[in-house]
């Protein structure tokens, strides 16, 4: 469900299914670097679910973070894979983490 301030609200009952897969790849204390994947592909899907279990994502102050270390949402997507709509084809694209959120994590 989502509201007139475009935030998505986890919805108990009724609510389209979104699954999302994770990786604990390293903590750093009260934070951790995560490997997400994504089934369903929702609006703010990973935002949304992961500031309903209490850890959302660092710089998401819309769903709840209280820190913003890199100045900007701790989000990256750095592997997209998909089958293009019109002709089926595999497409993969890849992008390194950017200089902001290596620092983060300390590479």
């Amino acid at each position: 469900m989502e509201s007139k301030s475009l935030k998505v609200h986890r919805v108990a009952n009724g609510g389209e299914l979104a699954i999302t897969h994770y990786r604990v790849m390293r903590s750093f204390g009260v934070t951790s670097m995560l490997e997400l994947t994504i089934e369903t592909g929702r609006k703010h899907q990973i935002r949304v679910q992961l500031a309903a279990i209490g850890h959302p994502v660092v710089g998401d102050r819309k769903y709840g973070a209280t820190t913003d270390p890199a100045r900007r949402l701790a989000l990256h997507s750095c592997e997209l894979k998909f089958r293009h709509p019109v002709s089926g084809a595999p497409m993969e694209f890849h992008s390194e983490l950017p200089d902001r959120l290596k620092a983060l994590v300390g590479r």
